[in-house]
């Protein structure tokens, strides 16, 4: 992988990190007093896209790269914060958001892996 590769797999991952940075603070956003899974929706076409470009770069493990941020922030916003806090809750009425934005964001680019969607790196 030639270095500007590397620099632009870097910068799809810190995409992937604001991504779930973004999807974890609007996860429980209401329209009208309705809960719209709009920021699942969103974090799986946007991680889907990131996949496609880390595929164009790389066919090794690291074109999931950027999914693996998104998840970490996922993983870091169910832990429970100094005060004992969750930004992610996973019981109540909250819990269908947040398997949603799960099921969803990592959902669509696991599809678009799955059935061999991704383009080839040495196409370019």
């Amino acid at each position: 992988m030639r270095p500007v590769d590397r620099a632009l797999l870097a910068l799809l991952v810190v995409n992937g990190f604001v991504v779930g940075v973004l999807s974890v603070a609007f996860v429980y956003l209401r329209f009208g007093g309705i809960a719209i899974p709009v920021a699942a929706v969103l974090a799986g076409i946007v991680n889907a896209v990131l996949l496609w470009l880390a595929a164009a770069i790389t066919d090794g493990p690291l074109r999931f790269l950027p999914l693996l941020a998104w998840l970490l922030v996922l993983v870091a916003g169910a832990l429970p914060g100094p005060g004992g806090d969750l930004v992610l809750v996973p019981d109540g009425t909250l819990v269908l958001p947040t398997l949603g934005l799960l099921a969803i964001g990592a959902g669509v680019p696991f599809l678009l892996a799955w059935t061999r969607r991704l383009p080839d790196p040495d196409d370019r």
